[in-house]
Parts: structure tokens; sequence; C-alpha cells
């Protein structure tokens, strides 16, 4: 069966058609929003030397969550803080800091660190400064700013007279102390100029020598001593005094050996003796002296494992006094006091 529409129907009909794709478009497309880098994360600032050191986070996402692939370099800014006349300041760009392989500044995982010494006036003691951190990516496009403040305070005198004397598994260090510091830090590295971040020390020393007992023999450590000039962390430090190095080494040698027994054979002199109980024991040597009135004599010059020796060359009939002793294994071979000595006649 046909249905006949009507022309007025059929125009409406068309009408409808044309307006329908149409339905829900609001106007032109708009454009992606810029990925910008987000806010770096823990700024801090606090006084460091003749300066303020300056340390932050490195940002791994752009502000709408996405990771950040095209992080070019960091800008910091100083404001320095109220105007005499009471007008606010605006930042001054400080320093443009790369991303990747920055030659002005300090990188540990992840975290950047700048030394800022307000430079060619300097710092005034006393004033506080604010800082600003941004990121910024390689289409030049700025990521939200970072601001923190701190007040900058002069730091202590540097210590001087900084001496190392290394012992058996320590190094004392002294120094000269100076009138009007809290106390002062040390600070130990493996390698000449390379200290740990953190002072040996729990709290500012307040005398002036410190020994060191966390270290190993035959290794050479590096010291730096600093002053103190605040009451609590993060301490106010000085800069670093002199380096001076150390080397603890053994100096201790074994005990004795004891229980040294001599037996005259046909083919000798048979000594014996219990061993000793130190870990880092090398060896022993035997000695030798004819009675009555002679030095020892050394039988064997490279110490020996075992606890028994047989001496073969002792004259015949001659009345002799044995001695044994224990040697380490350091690099010194400290030689431990001789045993107690026994007497025999040669057959």
């Amino acid at each position: 069966m046909r249905v006949r529409l009507r022309p007025r129907a059929t125009l409406a009909i068309l009408a409808l058609l044309l307006v329908l794709p149409a339905c829900g478009r609001k106007g032109p497309p708009l454009p992606p929003r810029p990925r910008v880098p987000a806010v770096v994360g823990g700024l801090l600032a606090e006084p460091v030397g003749e300066g303020v050191l300056i340390s932050w986070s490195r940002p791994v996402r752009n502000t709408d969550g996405s990771p950040i692939t095209d992080l070019l370099e960091f800008r910091l800014s100083r404001n320095p803080g109220p105007a005499p006349s009471g007008a606010a300041p605006g930042f001054t760009l400080v320093a443009t800091i790369r991303a990747d392989n920055p030659d002005n500044a300090v990188v540990q995982n992840g975290r950047y660190a700048f030394q800022d010494t307000g430079a060619p006036q300097g710092l005034r003691p006393g004033q506080r400064y604010s800082y600003r951190v941004q990121p910024v990516n390689r289409q030049g496009q700025l990521g939200a700013a970072a601001d923190t403040a701190v007040v900058f305070s002069a730091a202590p005198a540097v210590p001087e007279g900084l001496r190392a004397v290394a012992g058996d598994g320590e190094v004392v260090l002294s120094w000269t102390a100076a009138s009007g510091v809290r106390g002062y830090n040390v600070y130990r590295g493996r390698r000449p100029g390379e200290h740990g971040p953190q002072p040996l020390n729990a709290e500012p020393i307040p005398g002036d020598t410190f020994r060191d007992a966390g270290v190993q023999n035959e290794t050479t450590y590096y010291y730096v001593v600093r002053a103190v000039g605040s009451d609590r962390p993060p301490w106010r430090e000085s800069g670093d005094s002199a380096e001076v190095a150390a080397t603890p080494a053994k100096t201790t040698p074994p005990a004795p050996p004891r229980g040294l027994t001599a037996q005259p054979g046909p083919n000798g002199v048979v000594l014996t003796w219990a061993p000793g109980t130190e870990t880092d024991l090398l060896g022993y040597r035997v000695y030798r002296r004819e009675l009555p009135g002679t030095s020892p004599r050394r039988l064997t010059d490279v110490p020996i494992a075992t606890t028994t020796f047989t001496d073969r060359t002792a004259p015949a009939g001659a009345r002799v006094s044995y001695s044994v002793t224990a040697v380490d294994r350091s690099p010194r071979q400290n030689e431990s006091p001789p045993s107690a000595e026994v007497e025999v006649t040669v057959p």
C-alpha cells in the first residue's frame, strides 16, 4: 500500500533532515590544552657556608598527569623582601639550571641543589629572602611556581688547626676551639674532597676533640670539621676546615703463646705449644739462646703455621733456652712478646 504525502508534509520532513546533523554542535572545535610541567617538589632553602642552598626535586609529570618527556630547565628567582620604602619588589632571575647535566648545580637521585651567594653584592645577614623555582619545557612553557623563604644568617668562622692521629681501629681528631659557636660537626670521606652529607656526630661537639671508632684498619679516611652557629637543625655551619687524612692500622700484637715444652730427641729438640685464639693469626716465630747470657736467635724467619717445631741445629751438649712469639696478618706483622722460656740440654 502506498502512502501519499502532501507537499507541505514533504517540505517539513526535508527541513527536519537538514537540521538533525547539526544537533549538539556548539561551535568550532577547541584547541588542545598545552602540556606544562607540574610544580617541583620539596623546595627548600637554608643558609650554608657564605650563601643559601636551594634544593628541589625534579617533577616527573605534567599538570595533566602525562609523563614529562621534554623538560628543558629550571628558572630560579629571588625576592629580597620588602624594600625600605615598604614596597615589595618582584622576583629577579638568579640562575637557569639545565634539567640534564647542569654545570651550575649538583644533582643526586633526582634532587637538584644550587648555591646562591648573592653575587656580586652578597647576601645580608638578618635579611629574609624568598626563592621561586619554575620548570620549563622545550616549548618554552613555564610550569607552576614553587616558593620558599629563609632568613639569611652569617656563617661562623671556619675551624682552624685540624689534626688527625690514627690508631688501632680509630682516628682521634682535634682542632682549635673558638668562642661564640654552638659546637662542631665532623665529616668523613673515602676520597679527598668528598665527604658524606651527614656529620659523624649526632649532636654538635661542644669541645675540640672527636674519636672516630667507626673505621677499618689499613683504610685511608679524609676529614673536615665545620663550626655550628645555630641551636637546632638545620645546623648553620661554617665552611669546611682544612682537610686532613689518616690511615688507622692494627698495632695491637697477639697474646704470647702458652704451654711451650721442649723435648730432646735423636733428631733434635722438639718444641710444642698451645695454638693462639686470635682470628688474624698468621703464625709463630721460634727463638733459641745458648746459656748463659746470649741473646735470642730467631730460628724461623718466616712465621710457621703449625704449633710444633724441631730444632736440628742446636749444638750437641749445649744448654739452651727456647721461646716462641705469635705474629698477626696485618701489614706490620705485629709480633707478640715472647712466651715463657723453657731450658733443655741438647743431647
